[in-house]
């Protein structure tokens, strides 16, 4: 998987939206740091970002995809833990429904959440791409 698959979108606080396309294409002005940084992640060789972020969203969305961004590289939390971790235990659905509005992908790690049953569950750019993309955090995490 390489960064010409994805689409970056940037405010002038930072980045608003990075998603899966078959075309890349970028706006804004932190755009180079950040496909240096998603070309380290592919490679293997970061764990975490260091660019702004700048994501759209309701204030249940931003505080989901703030607890999304604590889960560890290569470890894997389900959509309850993330309910837990808000205050907010019984609206797993309203939880995993702003996780599936995440709009900056691989940044904001929604592909670490998984079900409580430890199935995958959901990912706005489908299955292969989440499965893909946690073996390659596994890989390196174990590495």
């Amino acid at each position: 998987m390489d960064i010409s698959n994805l689409n970056i979108t940037s405010t002038p606080k930072g980045v608003s939206a990075i998603s899966f396309v078959k075309k890349s294409s970028s706006s804004g002005s932190d755009s180079k740091k950040v496909k240096t940084q998603l070309d380290e992640y592919f490679s293997g060789t970061r764990t975490k970002f260091d660019v702004e972020l700048d994501p759209l969203g309701t204030p249940f969305q931003i505080k989901v995809w703030q607890a999304l961004q604590a889960v560890p590289y290569g470890e894997t939390a389900t959509y309850q833990d993330i309910a837990n971790k808000i205050g907010r235990s019984k609206a797993v659905r309203a939880v995993a429904n702003a996780i599936g509005a995440n709009p900056i992908a691989i940044i904001i790690p929604c592909h670490r959440i998984i079900r409580s049953d430890g199935s995958l569950g959901g990912y706005r750019w489908g299955s292969e791409i989440k499965t893909a993309i946690q073996q390659l955090e596994k890989m390196n995490f174990l590495a």
